[in-house]
């Protein structure tokens, strides 16, 4: 009777762990079915590594496909493609400014949430503008405007090629790291120094000021006395991003070049007034316009 009552028991132990393995295998078979399907489009993950919000992504992608896969397939050549995504070691402490010059009243403080949140989306705003058909074709163009003596230690390119192996060779060897810092001053300017390094305010991240500074933070100048010219490269590149669309016709009176005071800026991109917001099927006046200025 002992030998039945252990082979009984050994036979009920087995039947039971055949179940509870049959049972979580069922489970599983369950939660697998019950998963969604995840669906990773290259393309978009692309966008974001750029530094860009989900609402520019989706925006881009709506409006702007042809392009958006364009800059894609060159994703390992493009203008300023390497100092992006930012990681958190770009977003400087104020005290460890060191020697470096402070802008002009500029109180620096520390980076909060919501300030590194809108200076990565700017910056990869600016990076993916930089790389579209429209910056190189302007660039070309309207290069006779900048002066070759604009920026005396930096050679001026003779082309958007030019710019972009410059910029690259330039920032790659700063180690592709920006170091950011910010103000809570409001002076209304910003700060670029030779080793990407950046200085703005909380209340002036905009596309104009950092595309204007990461010119700076790779050595082009306006050298000479200051007066706000489109002459140079800093303000040149600004105007194509953010103000008119051609610097060629950028001045009121005809001239290739002129006073800040007279230039024709166009309209700024300004999302926290919706009358600046243009229907997609229209021209904006600048880049930054025509590819983040659309009524979603």
């Amino acid at each position: 009777m002992k030998k039945l009552s252990i082979i009984v028991l050994a036979s009920i132990g087995i039947f039971g762990c055949n179940m509870a393995i049959a049972a979580n295998n069922n489970i599983e078979q369950t939660e697998a079915q019950a998963a969604p399907s995840v669906s990773v489009d290259p393309a978009k993950d692309f966008l974001s590594q750029l530094g860009l919000s989900q609402s520019d992504i989706e925006m881009l992608y709506k409006y702007h496909r042809n392009t958006v896969m364009s800059e894609f397939r060159n994703r390992d050549n493009l203008l300023f493609g390497n100092v992006v995504p930012l990681n958190n070691t770009s977003f400087m402490p104020a005290n460890t400014i060191g020697n470096l010059e402070v802008g002009a009243r500029y109180h620096l403080v520390n980076w909060d949430q919501q300030s590194i949140a809108e200076f990565k989306d700017t910056l990869g705003r600016v990076v993916f503008l930089m790389n579209t058909p429209e910056f190189s074709r302007d660039f070309n163009r309207s290069l006779f405007t900048v002066k070759s003596h604009s920026s005396e230690n930096v050679l001026i390119p003779s082309s958007y090629d030019q710019l972009k192996s410059y910029v690259n060779r330039t920032a790659e060897n700063s180690g592709n790291h920006i170091k950011a810092y910010v103000s809570n001053s409001h002076t209304k300017t910003a700060w670029g120094t030779n080793g990407l390094i950046i200085q703005i305010e909380e209340s002036g991240i905009n596309a104009a000021q950092v595309a204007h500074e990461m010119m700076h933070a790779v050595g082009f100048a306006h050298d000479g006395k200051y007066t706000g010219w489109n002459d140079n490269i800093p303000y040149f590149v600004q105007t194509i991003i953010s103000m008119n669309e051609s610097a060629s016709d950028i001045c009121s009176d005809g001239h290739s070049t002129c006073r800040g005071q007279t230039i024709h800026w166009g309209q700024i991109y300004d999302s926290t007034y919706n009358h600046t917001y243009r229907p997609a099927n229209q021209e904006a006046v600048a880049l930054l316009g025509k590819y983040f200025n659309h009524v979603s």
